[in-house]
């Protein structure tokens, strides 16, 4: 079992992708404050739509919820969907996801997605770039594991 890293001293991860499965995740950042408890609700809704067409293939979360930040903004997540997935394929409901303005209504989310062929390169370059902070520190973020 792979275990998040502690907060350094600016209370961010320390930078890098850090794996977790769901249940580390939800004990380490949504229990300790009633905002960040309403959005790992939001995020566990997200997350069945995205992956309720068996499409969703990984997981990134970064910003101010994987921090040690008693009341984050909001969540700050990238969806690796499988090269096939197209949002006009899915449910009504599950399109909120893929839509930038819908994400953010109703889940408080700016929602970032991809299909797997932008391939690993493309891929670190956006992940370094989400592990920049808004006063250009580096910090981590969270690779959720697949149920």
């Amino acid at each position: 079992m792979v275990v998040l890293p502690e907060f350094t001293g600016e209370g961010d991860l320390p930078p890098g992708v850090h794996k977790a499965d769901w249940h580390e995740f939800q004990s380490r950042f949504a229990g300790s404050s009633l905002r960040r408890a309403w959005l790992a609700g939001r995020l566990r809704a997200l997350l069945e739509l995205a992956g309720s067409n068996g499409k969703l293939r990984r997981i990134f979360v970064w910003g101010s919820f994987v921090t040690a930040k008693t009341a984050p903004k909001d969540l700050d997540i990238l969806l690796i969907m499988d090269e096939d997935f197209e949002v006009d394929g899915i449910a009504g409901s599950a399109q909120d996801v893929f839509d930038s303005v819908r994400a953010k209504l109703r889940f408080e989310s700016d929602v970032f997605w991809a299909r797997t062929s932008i391939g690993d390169e493309t891929l670190d370059l956006w992940l370094d770039t989400y592990q920049t902070s808004r006063s250009f520190r580096k910090r981590g973020i969270v690779e959720l594991e697949l149920p």
